[in-house]
C-alpha cells in the first residue's frame, strides 16, 4: 500500500478472498485510530458486513496488546535472522517473510500443539523444504545463458 487512501479497497478485495477461501465472515476489526481506518467510506463497508470495528486511541501501543506483542515477535525473529546469519540489514524484507514462514509452520500451545497453517488448511506442515536462512545459493543460468566458464 503506497497511499492510505488505497487502504478500504485492499480491505474489501481481502473480505472478499477470506469468504471464498474460507467461508467465513470477519467478525471483528481491531485497529488504531489511524485516518485510514476511520473514513466513512470504511465504516459503512464495516457495517454492511457486520463486522465490528473496536478501536484503540492513538498512539496508545498498550491498547493494541495483542497486535504489539505479534509485531514485537516479527521484529525480533528477523533480527535473529540478519544478525546470526550476518546477512545485511537491506534484506530486512525478506527476513521478515521468512519469520512470517516460520512462525505460521511452528507448533502453538494456543492451538492445542498445532500450528496456524494446520489449524486454518487443515494439513499438518511439511518441513523437509526448509533451508538456512542466509545460506550460499547459486543460480542456475538456462543452457542458452551459460558458457563453460559459468555455473
Amino acid at each position: 500500500m503506497k497511499h492510505h487512501s488505497e487502504f478500504c479497497a485492499i480491505y474489501t478485495s481481502f473480505v472478499r478472498m477470506i469468504h471464498i477461501q474460507f467461508s467465513t465472515p470477519i467478525k471483528v476489526f481491531r485497529s488504531d485510530s489511524g485516518g485510514e481506518y476511520l473514513s466513512s467510506a470504511f465504516r459503512q463497508f464495516l457495517a454492511s458486513e457486520g463486522t465490528l470495528p473496536q478501536l484503540s486511541c492513538s498512539g496508545a501501543h498498550a491498547q493494541n496488546g495483542v497486535t504489539e506483542r505479534k509485531h514485537h515477535h516479527l521484529i525480533e525473529t528477523a533480527r535473529t535472522l540478519l544478525i546470526f546469519s550476518f546477512v545485511p540489514s537491506h534484506f530486512w524484507g525478506n527476513a521478515i517473510s521468512t519469520a512470517i514462514y516460520l512462525i505460521n509452520r511452528q507448533p502453538s500451545s494456543k492451538l492445542s500443539g498445532k500450528c496456524p497453517g494446520q489449524v486454518l488448511f487443515g494439513i499438518s506442515p511439511r518441513y523437509d523444504h526448509l533451508r538456512v536462512f542466509g545460506c550460499t545459493c547459486y543460480v542456475l543460468l538456462a543452457p542458452h545463458e551459460r558458457t563453460k566458464l559459468t555455473a
